[in-house]
């Protein structure tokens, strides 16, 4: 549903923010933008072209808007904001608290939906009978193009005063407009799709199944797009990244095609991954299994012993992997075989270490974040949060996938064929100028006016390592930094210090890897002349075709991130449940004026010591310096500090864990 809604300039802060006219092509008459909305019920529109300042909306203005809808925005011929589209919403439920409102003999209600920076009150014209106050409710929501009312709601499910852990996927996919069940269009293409590979399919590829390729994933994964293998020769070492062919079989404009891009991105919850496309193809005739014949994508690179790439080749071709491991079991081969320089796959850290040094060499940024492996029950009910780390074997696939992505943007490039690139800008300096003022507090010291570089910043990355404050200045760092995000038109990636990148190596999980493809293969036939030459106009088109794929994968690609995070914090509030009352030991990773931030090991979770819970002593904050100090006590709390801390509260509505810190 789209709601048109008029903003002809009724307040001065809407003329204070609306960008202004310079003339009839000053701005462009229509910019796409998210929605970011305050719990207090006003709004900014954040422009996709972020070239363009926010605006502000009001809240009587922000009524029909949801937090995170991606809308089109229309300015008038003096720059005035006029009318606001909403091209996608972010919620088609919601799942929250109900409150019983009848009015006039009519059962209506309200459902609330709070979380720790936002809130929206829905009305249900019907109520809930069933529903008591306080109530965990689904509902569906209605968007209206007149009355009185943008939106109103209808009760699906009642939970009771629990929102049970069975409820948490659905939450999450209403909350963040994700659906898990395919169409019955795109599930028929996909079953009638066989598993042999027929001659004429393979006509002008490559066969690669001589070549002993491996694919190297996670102990749950099982969908398998990428497989690598490496030579090693005289002058240095060869690359071969192959990649499922999904080109092949999601055709343009088919039902399976519509549905990819209408979801953008697979999402991956604890419970369960939400894929882009039906099983019959994620985890079969796309996933390459071993010993069983593949099409596939598969990019050549030849490098010398210092890691620079000298010369690359793209084919289609068909393959046949030969193993399938995992990250551990990999890892467990090196550290037994690491110095067998005959062992199989000695070849491929050999070049992983050279690659690796090339890239941080030339600045690359490698945050090392900490992550959480959570494993849950079927029902969704929280069986362990652990800390999951990173092995050698992790960053082996890393590098080849970068190397891959890069080769293929460069080979791309120097064709000048249309192309969907992976860009991320350079971080704004007042956006570096905070990140400093924390460094400095936690003990870094670097130069700013030197800082624009990634070597700079991948250097103080590098300082940080074994830094009690690692985790917090490297996530200062990254939200100091803009977002990467796909682009139509060239441009560099900041983090990875690449002067061209893209994303080639996960069409089965990613649409615009599935773009990429299918872009490469047009370049290819029309190579070897199997394909005729793009016509200027069939350029331009397709040009525009690849802008709005780029802008729609984009929001898309922010939701399902989003909607990961949001999960994972979820289920490690779900697992503090049990444990109120209970002491850990814990660590201080962060501080503001509010209170402290410690982490905790098992479960592995984050949460908030308040200041005003600290009553054995009146503490003061020292931004300069980064303590916690004691008036009376002289007590005082570093970054890094051990503490022991007692669990308050799991708050599921806001999402938030609260600890008490234990005297003594």
């Amino acid at each position: 549903m789209r709601r048109r809604r008029s903003y002809p300039s009724r307040s001065p802060q809407h003329r204070h923010d609306a960008p202004k006219a310079r003339g009839r092509t000053a701005i462009p008459h229509k910019l796409k933008a998210s929605v970011d909305k305050n719990h207090k019920g006003f709004a900014f529109l954040v422009f996709e072209n972020k070239k363009r300042e926010d605006v502000f909306v009001s809240p009587r203005d922000a009524q029909a808007l949801f937090h995170g809808d991606r809308v089109e925005v229309t300015f008038g011929p003096r720059g005035q904001l006029t009318d606001v589209r909403v091209l996608e919403h972010r919620f088609r439920e919601l799942v929250g608290r109900y409150s019983p409102h009848p009015v006039g003999g009519a059962k209506g209600g309200w459902v609330v939906y709070e979380r720790k920076r936002s809130r929206e009150e829905v009305y249900v014209p019907k109520g809930a009978p069933a529903a008591k106050a306080g109530d965990w409710v689904r509902a569906r929501l209605h968007f209206h193009e007149k009355g009185p009312l943008p939106v109103t709601a209808e009760v699906l499910d009642v939970y009771g005063a629990t929102l049970p852990a069975s409820a948490d996927v659905g939450m999450m996919a209403a909350e963040f407009n994700l659906v898990e069940e395919h169409s019955a269009g795109a599930i028929r293409e996909a079953q009638r799709m066989k598993l042999e590979i027929p001659g004429r399919d393979l006509e002008g590829r490559e066969d690669l199944r001589k070549i002993p390729f491996i694919t190297i994933d996670g102990e749950t994964a099982r969908d398998f797009d990428d497989a690598v293998h490496v030579e090693r020769r005289k002058s240095g070492h060869v690359l071969w990244v192959a990649i499922a062919d999904v080109s092949h079989y999601v055709t343009e404009g088919s039902d399976l095609d519509q549905e990819a891009r209408s979801r953008g991105t697979s999402v991956y919850f604890p419970e369960r991954a939400f894929h882009m496309l039906p099983r019959a193809l994620s985890e079969n005739l796309c996933s390459l299994r071993p010993n069983e014949p593949r099409l596939a994508m598969v990019a050549r690179m030849e490098f010398g012993f210092a890691g620079k790439r000298t010369r690359v080749e793209l084919m289609e071709a068909v393959i046949e992997s030969r193993r399938r491991a995992t990250y551990e079991q990999i890892q467990a081969e090196r550290e037994r075989n690491g110095r067998d320089r005959d062992w199989e796959y000695a070849p491929h850290f050999e070049l992983y270490r050279q690659l690796r040094r090339a890239r941080s060499e030339r600045g690359s940024i490698d945050f090392d974040l900490p992550e959480a492996d959570v494993r849950v029950e079927a029902e969704g009910e929280v069986l362990s949060i652990t800390k999951r780390g990173r092995l050698d074997s992790h960053r082996l696939i890393e590098e080849f996938m970068i190397a891959a992505n890069e080769a293929v943007t460069d080979w791309m490039m120097a064709r000048r064929w249309p192309f969907v690139y992976r860009t991320h800008e350079e971080p704004a300096e007042e956006k570096l100028a905070a990140f400093q003022q924390l460094a400095e507090n936690a003990g870094i010291r670097f130069r700013l006016d030197r800082a624009a570089s990634p070597k700079v910043l991948a250097e103080i990355v590098r300082r940080l390592e074994g830094h009690p404050a690692q985790a917090l200045l490297n996530v200062a760092l990254l939200r100091s930094m803009k977002q990467a995000v796909y682009s139509a038109t060239h441009g560099s990636h900041f983090g990875l210090a690449s002067a061209g990148y893209t994303h080639f190596t996960s069409p089965i999980r990613r649409y615009p890897d599935l773009i990429v493809h299918r872009l490469l293969r047009r370049a290819l036939r029309t190579e070897r002349g199997a394909e005729q030459k793009l016509k200027p106009t069939a350029r331009e088109r397709l040009e525009n075709e690849l802008a709005e794929v780029c802008d729609h994968c984009g929001y898309r690609e922010r939701l399902a991130s989003d909607a990961e995070r949001e999960s994972v914090r979820l289920k490690q509030v779900r697992a503090m449940v049990p444990q109120l009352g209970n002491e850990f030991e814990a660590r201080v990773v962060g501080m503001i004026e509010a209170g402290l931030f410690v982490e905790i090991a098992d479960p592995f979770v984050e949460g908030m010591v308040s200041r005003e819970s600290m009553t054995d002593d009146f503490y003061q904050f020292n931004e300069e310096r980064m303590i916690f100090h004691g008036r009376r006590k002289k007590r005082t709390f570093r970054i890094g500090d051990p503490v022991r801390v007692r669990a308050l509260r799991a708050d599921v509505d806001r999402r938030q864990i609260d600890f008490g810190l234990v005297e003594g």
